[in-house]
């Protein structure tokens, strides 16, 4: 059941911002780390794969989405907000495409992304982030 990895990451991405909010670090730096370590799974599976093309794309995107965590960090939580649900995007069509590492990857790491930066959109408006 494909639908399984993203609930799973959907709800560790819950967990995630309410640990983070509770300890008074959910701030755009560690949203920013957090943006980037995902981001830097694709390259991982795609140099398991020795496919030159898939290490040269995902290394690529993994630069875009490492900048774009370092811009949005200037912008804000919404900002980074974006930029994970932007990513959790992208992991969608990577699913529907022959991609690098496992077929769950994809959709647990867009049921991460797409969880995450929607929670950090719903704390702004209730007032639990800074």
């Amino acid at each position: 059941m494909i639908i399984l990895p993203a609930l799973i990451g959907a709800a560790l991405a819950k967990a995630t911002v309410f640990l983070l909010s509770r300890a008074g670090v959910l701030r755009s730096g560690i949203v920013a780390l957090v943006l980037v370590a995902l981001a830097g799974f694709w390259p991982l599976f795609a140099v398991a794969t020795q496919d030159d093309n898939q290490i040269v794309l995902h290394i690529t995107l993994f630069f875009c989405f490492a900048t774009a965590a370092v811009l949005s960090n200037r912008v804000g939580i919404q900002g980074l907000a974006f930029a994970l649900m932007a990513h959790g995007l992208l992991d969608v069509a990577l699913f529907m495409t022959l991609h690098p590492g496992p077929l769950w990857w994809p959709v647990f790491s867009a049921g991460y992304g797409i969880a995450f930066g929607s929670l950090l959109f719903v704390s702004l408006r209730t007032g639990g982030t800074t």
